[in-house]
């Protein structure tokens, strides 16, 4: 009598397992559990609400804000936004955090007369693109 096989997804499943485990979607989920917001990044997303919380204001009240107060927006722990200049037709703010004393993020939208774009506090650095934060070096 003929020695029987095994149903074939028998035979399968351990290797269907195997290529599983070394797969790209088991690397993302294991990395995705490991991944930590670093303060440069909380500094720009921050700085992103602000500027969308500028546009929102100038198209309700015609102008931006000169203060972060009237924004109403949520920042994280740890995390200060100042508006540095604003006008007509343009506004620079500064982000900082608690745990990178020393060091900043700009942003800018649109000009301000008289007034260049923002530096970093720690290598004064100029933002160059309107809307584009600009970081110093995080450690």
């Amino acid at each position: 009598m003929p020695a029987r096989r095994p149903p074939r997804a028998m035979l399968l499943a351990p290797a269907l397992l195997a290529l599983l485990a070394g797969s790209p979607a088991a690397a993302q989920t294991s990395s995705a559990a490991a991944w930590r917001a670093t303060p440069a990044s909380v500094l720009k997303a921050s700085l992103r609400s602000v500027a969308a919380a500028q546009a929102r204001h100038r198209t309700a009240r015609g102008a931006y804000a000169s203060s972060s107060a009237p924004l109403a927006v949520a920042l994280e722990p740890g995390v200060q936004v100042d508006i540095l200049a604003a006008g007509p037709r343009g506004w620079q703010a500064r982000a900082t955090h608690r745990d990178q004393p020393g060091r900043s993020c700009v942003i800018f939208v649109g000009r301000i007369d008289g007034v260049e774009a923002p530096r970093t506090a720690e290598a004064g650095e100029m933002a160059g693109e309107a809307g584009i934060p600009l970081c110093d070096l995080m450690r």
